[in-house]
């Protein structure tokens, strides 16, 4: 295996200096329908196509008709280890959290795995915090999904392996643009960050807010085809 795990877009891997760093999270965020969960999908496809496997903990409602989409594409590439659309996606552990606690559970189960694995995939972070903050909890919550992250960071310095989570956005009302919900908490765990955006035409721009060797703001453009991320024309 690599030092880092491609995501499947040679603009995205270059922009991160080769793929999501093992022994640190890397945060992908930005507005629905940017292309987050593409992007760590993609990443753990590819570490199963390179011979190795992945945990993927699902709080969104991963699309399973995008996983195999995805699978099918990278096991018809010559270079795959697996030797099947059915091996590489055995390569994939998909653990389904449907509430806060299911995801408190999946992250701390993520102990049991992580010898096994290259990769650890929390889709999303923040999806039930946003569910379930209210205004005299939103402080405990915010310091759980902190704690969660902090273990899985924990992991990944203790085991090698990378782990890319995904956040969600809030309009600040201060500002002109969204701002990555959890704001210095999550940042704090975050080895580097990402953000997506999409634009007409289905473009999309991935643009470097934190990287501990790379400078930020960077950027680099791309888009979601079926077989999963290309570079953008005149990248």
């Amino acid at each position: 295996m690599t030092d880092r795990i491609p995501t499947g877009c040679a603009a995205v891997d270059d922009l991160l200096g080769g793929g999501f760093e093992r022994g640190a999270a890397t945060q992908v965020y930005g507005p629905p329908a940017a292309g987050k969960t593409n992007i760590v999908l993609s990443a753990a496809v590819e570490v199963a196509a390179d011979g190795g496997s992945a945990l993927f903990v699902d709080t969104e409602g991963l699309s399973v008709e995008r996983m195999e989409q995805l699978a099918a594409a990278r096991a018809a590439h010559p270079d795959t280890e697996a030797e099947s659309v059915d091996e590489l996606a055995s390569r994939l552990v998909i653990s389904a959290a449907h509430s806060f606690q299911e995801q408190e559970e999946a992250v701390q189960d993520a102990e049991e795995l992580v010898d096994a694995v290259e990769l650890v995939v929390l889709d999303s972070a923040t999806g039930f915090y946003r569910l379930e903050r209210t205004e005299g909890d939103e402080g405990e919550t915010l310091r759980a999904v902190g704690r969660q992250l902090a273990h899985l960071v924990s992991l990944a310095r203790q085991h090698d392996v990378a782990i890319a989570f995904t956040n969600q956005v809030f309009s600040d009302p201060e500002g002109d643009r969204s701002r990555a919900l959890g704001g210095h908490t999550l940042d704090h765990w975050s080895g580097a960050i990402l953000r997506v955006d999409r634009f007409r035409g289905g473009n999309r721009r991935a643009t470097l807010e934190k990287h501990r060797a790379r400078p930020a703001g960077e950027s680099a453009r791309f888009r979601i085809t079926d077989e999963g991320l290309a570079t953008t024309e005149g990248q």
